[in-house]
């Protein structure tokens, strides 16, 4: 085998365990990110649970005004009764009086059954805010693990990534360049081995005299099919 393809093949080893570091890395931060995402999602309960709480507040407090004017109007009317000296302004008066009466508990129907919503309003953002504390006792142990795990991982993709570059060091500029070109565009090994008279990849044909030189070591060649780098591997008949 070529001397540089060796080189080349070392290093699409280190390339391998690289990836791999990489994707075991990837799972952990994923599991970091879907308990950030719970968590996430569960605060945001908790503030529209209590954005409805102020909503259900604020629109009681208007409630609370419009009753109070309501009632004022109604003492109003009350005290008009005594001074009015016709029967029909005294029809009047109680007239206006009569539709006060009838907002005025129309209001307070409201008020009650808002009070009613609010107290449950209250209850589902004590609920929503004890969710979250218990999701973050929860939590705490899970991300103490994952953090373990995750320096360990860490420093096995950054070991992985220093033996890659101390490798690609030592391969060849040009077969490195057109290495990297190659992986940068297929997600499979870009250094295959003859499988026989054929290419390890693709199965396509390689001629006679290019696999003999490739064989022998004397030819870095590549599919003329799928355009991996081909080798010889003893082993493989």
């Amino acid at each position: 085998m070529h001397p540089d393809l060796v080189k080349l093949l070392e290093l699409q080893s280190k390339d391998k365990t690289l990836l791999d570091a990489d994707r075991a890395l990837d799972a952990i931060l994923a599991e970091d990110e879907a308990l950030d995402q719970q968590l996430t999602d569960g605060e945001k309960a908790a503030q529209d649970a209590h954005q409805a709480v102020a909503e259900a507040t604020r629109r009681r407090q208007e409630l609370d005004g419009k009753i109070e004017s309501y009632r004022k109007l109604e003492e109003r009317g009350k005290a008009r009764l005594d001074q009015v000296k016709t029967p029909k302004e005294l029809q009047a008066v109680t007239a206006e009086l009569d539709l006060a009466r009838q907002i005025l508990q129309k209001e307070e129907n409201d008020w009650l059954r808002l009070a009613e919503q609010l107290a449950g309003l209250e209850v589902a953002a004590r609920d929503a805010d004890r969710r979250v504390a218990e999701m973050r006792a929860g939590q705490s142990e899970a991300r103490a693990e994952i953090a373990g795990r995750r320096a360990e991982a860490e420093q096995r993709r950054n070991s992985a990534l220093a033996e890659r570059d101390q490798t690609a060091g030592e391969v060849n500029r040009a077969l490195r360049a057109r290495y990297e070109r190659l992986r940068n565009v297929k997600s499979v090994a870009v250094v295959v081995a003859l499988n026989g008279a054929a290419c390890g990849a693709c199965f396509t044909t390689v001629p006679l005299n290019r696999r003999s030189q490739i064989r022998a070591g004397t030819l870095i060649d590549s599919c003329e099919s799928c355009g991996v780098i081909l080798y010889a591997d003893d082993s493989v008949e």
